[in-house]
């Protein structure tokens, strides 16, 4: 296959443009987001919509960069089942750039949700102060968006200067963001054969340092960006928690975007059964890995008995009215989960495992959700109202567009050489 002929098929395998109605929909949420947070800064419902803005931002920025780790580790191992979901997985880092601006907000009004702002803790006044922790979140989410969009870049790039040297971006289709992005990722282009040999071997060493870089980074980021909320409270075991369950909601999210390909574009046969069998089978081994940390935690803590560690428990799972929603999240999350994704019937059922997926998606914002708000709110009442609804639709919006721009512009599919 020549190059003009391999360019057309490359540019074949790219998202179709965004159709109108679609384009309503998450103009619509991103609206309803932006006016429920500008409600917020005019005093309507502030604390509650502080409180869920932090939820959404760990949410959808956890699950955005588990995208990226993902195609790192399907790299890093070698992974051949599908191409077609670790190029899914590198396309939400388009999201994190934006994400990087919304932590902003979060350090604007972190006096509203962090209790040790305006009543330090002297005991842990070195680590837990504004300036520092300031300092801090803008380090780890600064050094994994750029890490993560070195790495991406490095993986897109023959693809698209392949796409770029045989024409296939001289359309009205492309906006002026999408042409800038083209013509920097094209740069001082080599030809497709020698462009992939250094893309591959960049790779090899970039991969390892980037998942080393993004398991020590979000550590911390679940450290300091949640666990701080009750600052007597502490669990060394949280960081990885944090990690491996935005790490599943990640595979969750590939599975259904591998869904929406599949029912909803003209590239739909990409991805057939047997792809979402294997994927299928990584949700279920998270369900298990993270079910288990959870546990672990769990279990650490009520033997311990140690006040400081399980009034953090006792509010969540054995106090109204928040038990109810622990009670959801266990059974959504990972028991209900663990009986349907037994069956290899259900992981070769698109359908089913899609409708399966958007249960578990759900209940791991609920996770974040009692993670943090429980230690903000102190009200005898569940906020969980059209002001939550309203920002999390904005986020959802906001991922949805980036992660759905970026693949009419990158291949679902990468090239190899022949």
């Amino acid at each position: 296959m020549n190059g003009q002929d391999l360019a057309q098929r490359l540019s074949d395998l790219r998202l179709p443009k965004i159709s109108s109605s679609l384009r309503f929909l998450l103009i619509i949420f991103a609206a309803i987001g932006f006016i429920m947070l500008i409600g917020g800064f005019l005093g309507v419902e502030k604390q509650r919509v502080y409180q869920v803005y932090l939820v959404n931002f760990a949410f959808w920025t956890g699950l955005a960069q588990a995208g990226v780790a993902f195609a790192a580790v399907y790299r890093l191992t070698n992974g051949g089942w599908s191409d077609q979901f670790r190029r899914i997985g590198e396309l939400f880092v388009a999201f994190l750039p934006l994400s990087f601006v919304l932590l902003f907000l979060i350090l604007i009004v972190q006096s509203h949700l962090y209790p040790w702002v305006q009543n330090p803790s002297p005991d842990k006044a070195v680590w837990l102060n504004p300036p520092f922790f300031t300092i801090r979140l803008l380090f780890y989410f600064g050094v994994m968006t750029v890490v993560s969009l070195f790495y991406v870049k490095i993986s897109i790039r023959p693809d698209i200067g392949l796409l770029k040297q045989n024409g296939m971006y001289n359309d009205s289709m492309q906006s002026g963001l999408s042409k800038r992005i083209i013509e920097w990722l094209s740069r001082d282009w080599k030809g497709y054969a020698e462009e992939y040999r250094i893309s591959q071997s960049k790779l090899k060493v970039l991969t390892p340092v980037f998942l080393i870089t993004y398991g020590v980074l979000y550590t911390f980021v679940g450290f300091d960006l949640l666990m701080t909320l009750d600052p007597e409270w502490y669990s060394t075991i949280y960081g990885w928690l944090f990690i491996v369950s935005g790490f599943y909601s990640g595979v969750v999210a590939m599975m259904i975007a591998g869904y929406f390909i599949r029912t909803k574009t003209p590239v739909g046969d990409l991805i057939d059964k047997a792809q979402f069998h294997d994927i299928g089978k990584l949700m279920l081994g998270f369900c298990m890995f993270t079910g288990g940390l959870v546990f672990s935690q769990y279990l650490t803590i009520w033997y311990g008995n140690i006040p400081k560690e399980t009034a953090y428990i006792i509010v969540r799972f054995h106090q109204e009215p928040w038990s109810i929603v622990s009670t959801v999240v266990l059974l959504l999350a990972y028991f209900v989960p663990l009986v349907f994704l037994f069956s290899k019937k259900i992981k070769q059922t698109p359908s089913a495992l899609f409708i399966l997926g958007v249960f578990i998606l759900i209940a791991l914002w609920l996770n974040r959700f009692i993670e943090a708000v429980p230690s903000i709110w102190h009200e005898m009442s569940i906020p969980l109202g059209m002001v939550e609804i309203g920002i999390t639709v904005g986020f959802f919006a906001a991922v949805v567009y980036c992660w759905i721009w970026l693949g009419g512009i990158v291949p679902l599919v990468p090239a190899k050489p022949e």
